[in-house]
C-alpha cells in the first residue's frame, strides 16, 4: 500500500491537531482526482487522536430555542453533528474536532455572562452520514445533571477551547459536574 508509512504516522497517535488536518485535506484531494488509496488516509485520521486536546462546547438548540433540542436525539444515537453548513466558520471548527476530544452541551443562559451545561462526552471516531456531512461518534456520559457556569465567551453553536483555557477559566463545579 503505498500510504502506509503515512498511516502508521497517523495511528502511532504523535501527530499535532494541524497535521493531522494537512493530512487530511490533502488526502481529500488526492481522493477527489481518482486516487482512491487515498480514502484510507481519511480512514486512519478519523480514528487517530493528536497531542493536542480540546473541548468542544456545542450549542444544541437551533434558534435558543430549548423546545428544538437535540442533545436527546444524539444521545440515543450516540453521536453529535452540525448540519448548519451555511456557516462555513463553524463547519471548518467542527471539522478540527478528533477521536478523544471532549464534547459538553451547552446552552447559552445569561447573555454574555452564563451557559447551562447539559452533559458531556468523549469522541470515539468520526463518521460522515449519507450527504457526506461529517459527524462525532461518541461516547456520552450518563450524567444528567444541569449546571450553570460562567459563558467563557461561548457565542457560537461549534465553541473550542484548549485544554489549558479550560483550566485557567473553568470554577471546581464544573470539574465536580465532569466526574459526579
Amino acid at each position: 500500500m503505498k500510504y502506509q508509512k503515512i498511516i502508521d504516522r497517523i495511528v502511532s497517535g504523535g501527530m499535532s491537531r494541524a497535521d493531522l488536518l494537512k493530512l487530511q485535506q490533502n488526502a481529500q484531494e488526492k481522493l477527489k482526482l481518482g486516487d482512491a488509496e487515498a480514502k484510507t488516509v481519511i480512514d486512519a485520521i478519523s480514528i487517530s487522536k493528536p497531542l493536542d486536546d480540546y473541548v468542544l462546547f456545542m450549542g444544541f438548540c437551533p434558534g435558543a430555542d430549548l423546545s428544538r433540542r437535540l442533545d436527546i436525539e444524539w444521545k440515543a444515537q450516540g453521536i453529535c453533528e452540525f448540519k448548519f453548513i451555511e456557516s462555513t466558520q463553524q463547519v471548518e471548527r467542527f471539522s478540527t474536532i478528533c477521536m478523544g476530544d471532549f464534547v459538553v452541551l451547552k446552552k447559552r443562559e445569561k447573555f454574555g455572562k452564563t451557559m447551562k451545561l447539559y452533559g458531556h462526552g468523549r469522541v470515539n471516531a468520526i463518521g460522515y452520514d449519507a450527504q457526506g456531512l461529517r459527524f462525532l461518534k461518541m461516547d456520552w456520559s450518563a450524567q444528567d445533571q444541569v449546571i450553570e457556569v460562567p459563558l467563557m465567551g461561548c457565542n457560537s453553536t461549534v465553541d473550542i477551547r484548549s485544554i489549558e483555557t479550560i483550566h485557567q477559566e473553568m470554577p471546581e463545579e464544573f470539574y465536580q459536574w465532569i466526574n459526579g
